[in-house]
């Protein structure tokens, strides 16, 4: 399998442009963020997540590259929405009790500017908390604090087993 994936690597590397080997360095970082427990999950780490509260308010921030690019030199509306669904549900899972999850059953975003700049920051507010579902609310700015786009998520709380 390492001898595969080595074999492979430097097959792609020996054709890379500078923006390719920019990628693959970000993609192989977010997986050693995942090791190192800097990120829960390989999606957090190739996208370099990185969560603060500050007064209360929860957000998580990423940086704009080419990873993160659509062919238009912009942030992919499905990076945007990752990024503003992860916000929404790490602070709907934040909401509960031990031994319990949420998970997204409905995401609506409605995207207002191109996510362009330096970074792109989601941040989320509970709207509405019930006993079986929450509603949650999600805003997406850039690095100049232009609001990119804006969120609402339905989640579904159940107990772990």
């Amino acid at each position: 399998m390492q001898e595969e994936l080595h074999k492979l690597l430097d097959e792609v590397l020996k054709t890379a442009d500078e923006e390719e080997v920019i990628s693959i360095r970000q993609l192989l970082n977010g997986v050693k963020r995942k090791q190192n427990n800097l990120n829960e999950s390989i999606i957090g780490g190739i996208f370099a997540m990185d969560k603060s509260t500050v007064d209360g308010n929860f957000t998580i921030s990423i940086p704009i590259t080419e990873v993160t690019h659509n062919s238009l030199k912009i942030v992919h509306g499905g990076v945007t929405a990752t990024l503003v669904d992860t916000a929404m549900g790490t602070l709907a899972n934040m909401m509960l009790p031990e031994g319990y999850g949420a998970v997204t059953t409905n995401l609506t975003v409605h995207y207002v500017s191109p996510g362009v700049g330096e970074e792109l920051f989601a941040s989320a507010s509970i709207v509405h908390k019930g006993t079986k579902t929450m509603v949650v609310e999600g805003k997406v700015t850039n690095s100049s604090g232009k609001l990119v786009a804006h969120s609402t998520g339905s989640f579904f709380i159940f107990e772990k087993k």
